[in-house]
């Protein structure tokens, strides 16, 4: 790898790629915006006044050629269904960290398959490292933590936003035809997706969620080792989910409240329940993708982890305005006197697996 200690944002002009690059030059970086779309990819580095490059993944000797230049990738061009395996595997082959913001199933089995050619090249893949997955996977090895090693596991993530970005959409039409799974005994297991519906209580209030084929189902595994676990998304009938993602703020614009929630069982059935609580997701996510490549370029462990195996607990808590509660006081709003947030937190310690 290079000495310059520069990184590539591959997918760029899209909608949360625009919001990470220019998250990332307000950060100080200077990122090589890339993408299929060369005209809007150059549009945005005039804006941000950034390098940029249009670049296909089916063109090998492009991509070879762009990776030279970059210690580390982060990827943010869904569906990832498509891009996460050819560009990591092109990462791997160049020694070049790899770091996506997907959280589709398919592709963390995949991603994390190549946890030993990683070692072997000294790269590190962590997929997963927005909103969706962080605020789960960094509450599942907390309450994890808390019983001892979970035995069973649920974790759900409510995002809120001003609009959703359209890769989103595309990735959940195409991951949907694989159908609903659950992980029971270590071991994925399908079945009827939209079955075993629960009301859970969050910051806002209840909120109904349904069991939904997420990135968290291997993320949270690979966090925790727990054998049983259920990822939910909330259930798209829930009348809750509109009114209660936003608020009015005092002088009348949306206050977006985005809610992470986990809860374990130990094997003596001790059990701990947290929620995590932050803003608008988007936000959440370029905070929270630009926080790992820092830290991965920065102290770097060989391998292939979830965002709590590779930064430990609380890495969400150094994303701003989040905050994490270990209790819900009743009647008042959810800032409860167990919680942490990025104020208190202390630097995460080196990445272990």
């Amino acid at each position: 790898m290079s000495g310059a200690r520069s990184w590539m944002l591959y997918g760029a002009a899209g909608h949360t790629g625009a919001l990470i690059a220019r998250h990332a030059q307000q950060r100080g970086h200077r990122p090589l915006l890339a993408g299929r779309n060369g005209p809007a990819t150059a549009a945005l580095a005039g804006d941000l006044d950034l390098p940029y490059l249009a670049l296909a993944l089916d063109d090998p000797a492009a991509l070879n050629a762009a990776l030279a230049e970059v210690d580390l990738v982060l990827n943010a061009a869904g569906p990832f269904l498509h891009t996460a395996a050819p560009l990591a595997q092109a990462c791997l082959a160049a020694g070049v960290h790899y770091l996506d913001i997907g959280n589709e199933l398919q592709v963390f089995g995949t991603l994390y398959d190549l946890d030993q050619r990683a070692r072997r090249a000294g790269v590190t893949i962590i997929p997963g490292a927005g909103f969706g997955v962080v605020a789960t996977n960094c509450l599942a090895r907390y309450v994890s933590d808390a019983v001892g090693g979970a035995q069973h596991l649920e974790v759900a993530a409510r995002a809120a936003s001003a609009r959703q970005g359209p890769g989103i959409a595309a990735s959940v039409r195409e991951n949907l035809p694989y159908g609903g799974w659950i992980r029971r005994a270590g071991r994925l297991h399908p079945q009827a997706l939209g079955s075993g519906t629960i009301t859970i209580t969050l910051p806002g209030g209840p909120c109904r969620i349904m069991p939904f084929p997420t990135g968290d189902l291997e993320a949270a595994f690979q966090a925790t080792g727990a054998p049983d676990i259920t990822a939910y998304s909330p259930a798209p009938d829930d009348p809750a989910l509109d009114p209660q993602a936003s608020g009015t703020g005092p002088a009348g614009p949306p206050v977006y409240q985005s809610v992470g929630w986990a809860r374990a069982a130990g094997p003596d059935g001790a059990t701990a329940e947290a929620w995590l609580q932050t803003g608008e997701s988007y936000a959440f996510t370029a905070a929270a993708s630009i926080r790992a490549v820092e830290e991965t370029l920065a102290r770097s462990v060989p391998g292939a982890f979830s965002p709590a195996a590779a930064f430990g607990a609380d890495f969400a808590l150094t994303i701003p305005d989040t905050a994490r509660i270990d209790t819900i006081p009743t009647g008042a709003p959810a800032r409860g006197p167990l919680e942490r947030s990025h104020l208190d937190h202390m630097p995460p310690k080196a990445m272990n697996a």
